[in-house]
Formats: C-alpha cells, sequence, structure tokens
C-alpha cells in the first residue's frame, strides 16, 4: 500500500513537471533544455506508470528491466538538457557507449542472476554512470560559471543510485524483516531527489525566461538596440558603478526628414533605414559603449571614458557611414542622412542633465542645415566647433 501511495504521488509530481517544462518550451521553442528535461520526467512517469501497471502484465524481471530502461533513459535526456543550458557539446558518443553497455550487461545479469545481488548492483553502477556523466558536463565549464547547486543535487543522485543495493539486499533477503521497509526507502529516496531535481531546473528556466523577458521588454526590435526605458536604466546603471573620474559624453542622432522618407518611399522603406541605422551603431560602439532608440527616429549613444572630442569623433564617423548606405529598394544614388548632438558629461552630472544638453545641440546641428555634427558646452551653450578631420579612411559605399 506505502509503495503504491508512492508511485501515484510521483505520477502526479511528473505530470505537473512536464506540464511546466511543456508551457516553458511552448513559449520559447529555442528553449532546448525545457525540452529534453521535458522528455527526461515524461521518461520518470512512464517508470512510475509502469511500476504500477507492470507486475500485473509481465514478469518480476522484466518489470525490473523496463523500468531500469525508462530510468537511464530520463538520466541521458537530463544530461542533454545540462549539456544546451550551460552552453557545452553533447557528449553523445560517451552517452552512447553507456547506454549500449548498460542495456546489455544489465539484462544478461537479469537473465541469469535474478533476485540476486550482482543484478541490483549492475543496476546501480550503470544508473549512477549515466548520472556521471552529468556531473562530467557541469565540472567541463569553467569555474566561475559552473552551477555549484546543480552540481551537488547530480552528486546527491549518484550516492543515491549507489546505495541502493544495501536497501535492495534487505529487499532480496528480507533482512530483519525490513522487506517492505527497505522497498519505500528506495521509493522515497528516488522520489526526494527527483523533487528536488525538477524544482531545481523549474527555478533554473525560469529564471533564465525572466531574464529574457526583461532583455526583451527593454529592447527596440526594429533597431535591434535598448528601447527609452532600457537605455536610460543601462547608462544609471553604468554610472553608478563606475568611478566618478571616468569621462564620458552622450551622442543624440536623429534621422533627417524621418517623416519625408515614410511618405515619399512607404514605411516599410523607413523601417529599413531604421535597422541600417541600428546595425551601423551596433558595429561601430566598442564593448562597454550603450546604445539606444529613444523615439521614432531618435537615438542616443553613451560612450564610456571618451572625452567631448572623441564622441564628435564617432559621431563624424557615424554621419560618414550612414550617408553611404543606399538601399535595394530604392534607386542608387538615394541617400539619406542624419544630425547629431554631442554633450560630454560632467563629474557625477546626471543623464537627464547631459540629455538636455546633447538635445539643444542636436538642435543647433538641425538649424544649420542638418547632416551635421555640434556639440554643447558645459553650461549648455553650444561650443564653439573645431575642426574635425576623419582620418580613419574612406568610408565604403554598400547596399542593404
Amino acid at each position: 500500500m506505502g509503495q503504491t501511495y508512492i508511485h501515484a504521488v510521483n505520477i502526479a509530481l511528473s505530470i505537473a513537471i512536464v506540464c511546466a517544462l511543456a508551457a516553458i518550451y511552448r513559449y520559447d521553442r529555442n528553449g532546448k533544455p525545457a525540452l529534453w528535461w521535458m522528455l527526461s520526467f515524461i521518461a520518470v512517469l512512464f517508470m512510475g506508470v509502469g511500476a504500477v501497471v507492470l507486475p500485473y502484465l509481465v514478469s518480476e524481471e522484466t518489470t525490473r528491466f523496463v523500468l531500469f530502461v525508462f530510468n537511464i533513459l530520463a538520466i541521458c535526456c537530463l544530461n542533454i538538457g545540462i549539456a544546451w543550458h550551460t552552453g557545452t557539446a553533447v557528449p553523445w558518443r560517451l552517452m552512447e557507449t553507456i547506454l549500449a553497455t548498460a542495456f546489455v550487461v544489465t539484462f544478461l545479469t537479469g537473465l541469469f542472476f535474478p533476485q540476486h545481488m550482482i543484478s541490483a548492483t549492475v543496476v546501480a553502477l550503470s544508473l549512477a554512470s549515466a548520472q556521471c556523466v552529468g556531473l562530467y558536463i557541469l565540472l567541463r565549464m569553467p569555474s566561475e560559471d559552473r552551477d555549484g547547486v546543480f552540481a551537488l543535487f547530480l552528486a546527491v543522485g549518484i550516492v543515491n543510485y549507489m546505495s541502493a543495493p544495501v536497501l535492495e539486499l534487505m529487499v532480496i533477503e528480507g533482512i530483519g524483516g525490513l522487506h517492505n521497509a527497505a522497498a519505500i526507502i528506495i521509493d522515497i529516496n528516488n522520489s526526494v531527489v527527483m523533487i528536488g531535481l525538477a524544482f531545481f531546473l523549474l527555478f533554473s528556466l525560469s529564471h533564465r525566461l525572466l531574464f529574457d523577458l526583461k532583455g526583451q521588454s527593454e529592447t527596440d526590435s526594429l533597431s535591434g538596440l535598448l528601447n527609452r526605458h532600457g537605455f536610460h536604466s543601462a547608462v544609471e546603471k553604468y554610472t553608478d558603478q563606475s568611478e566618478s573620474a571616468v569621462t564620458a559624453s552622450l551622442i543624440i542622432c536623429d534621422l533627417d526628414r524621418f517623416k519625408a522618407i515614410n511618405d515619399e518611399y512607404g514605411h516599410h522603406v523607413g523601417d529599413r533605414v531604421i535597422a541600417a541605422f541600428g546595425r551601423l551603431l551596433r558595429a561601430g560602439v566598442r564593448e562597454g559603449d550603450l546604445c539606444g532608440r529613444v523615439g521614432g527616429e531618435e537615438f542616443c549613444i553613451y560612450l564610456h571614458n571618451s572625452d567631448i572630442r572623441a564622441a564628435r569623433l564617432f559621431a563624424e564617423w557615424l554621419r560618414e557611414a550612414f550617408s553611404s548606405i543606399s538601399y535595394s529598394e530604392l534607386d542608387e544614388d538615394i541617400r539619406f542622412t542624419a544630425s547629431f548632438g554631442v554633450a560630454q558629461m560632467s563629474h557625477c552630472e546626471k543623464m537627464e542633465s547631459a540629455f538636455r544638453r546633447a538635445d539643444k545641440a542636436l538642435y543647433v546641428a538641425k538649424r544649420d542645415g542638418r547632416n551635421c555634427v555640434r556639440s554643447c558646452n558645459g553650461v549648455g551653450e553650444p561650443a564653439e566647433q573645431p575642426v574635425i578631420r576623419f582620418e580613419a579612411g574612406p568610408v565604403q559605399n554598400h547596399k542593404v
């Protein structure tokens, strides 16, 4: 009765876990870990159903072998999911070797040594070896990226499998009248390890999913850059963590006469122009720089460790590069331009203040005929525009 109750609980939990993993996979079809871990718990589900149903249909030896097959397949699916989750290569050959060896040896020992300690030991060693593959996958990762809690769960699983033969001996021999107690202990151990591992897997996937959702909520899908909220949050976080002595600059870009582009060529061309400018920004910024689309045709760039002269040089490069792009839907000679306002951020200055100064410089650029770069001094007045020589070499025309 006790074992039947435990099997029923395992079946119910397996169904719940499979449904949760299926929901995560349905939302994120690129979530290979969710898929493989779902398959793992489907095997666990079949194992629970088999433990209840098979004793009424086939011999005890056949039941034990079928349950072993589901168990080791569940472990292999778990290991594949671990490899996808950690971004490491799946050790297919190693797992195939362990599976083939385990199937043959377990079948033969179950055939010739049924209800014997040898058979129980072979099963335990096979399952523990399969679980060791998952631990091996984790240990291949750099120590700073390795998930210690995950490794601990796998180690506990290995110990649980290795302790099974001792408890199995109690079942086989009925030592001290502990036959039923030992069988229940085995099932409880397996259930506790399964439940703990399942909750950890669901937590890991949910955490990653929430992180991805946050990234999507702060990303502009058209340009591939941060949106206004994401950009402001990222800059504030970056400036809070940076040393106050680090020089930084802000650039505001505005695509010239963008409404006319949409009206004359269609919104699909306008979208192509925004996407092209976004690709140009992503290709041009350095690691640590931040860029976002903060309005319909307005972009903002935070350049860390850059004074106003370096920021103006970068803005000039952007201006030249953008004006050289042609578009497959349009005539070869049609080009579009952008205007730029630059401001160097003072120490401990809030981004809103620097943004207003860069916006004033952008207004001056628009007033001066567009397709140019203007900068603003620290008190909010347009600065004198020194001659900037762009010496990075000619920008080659390219079509998008």
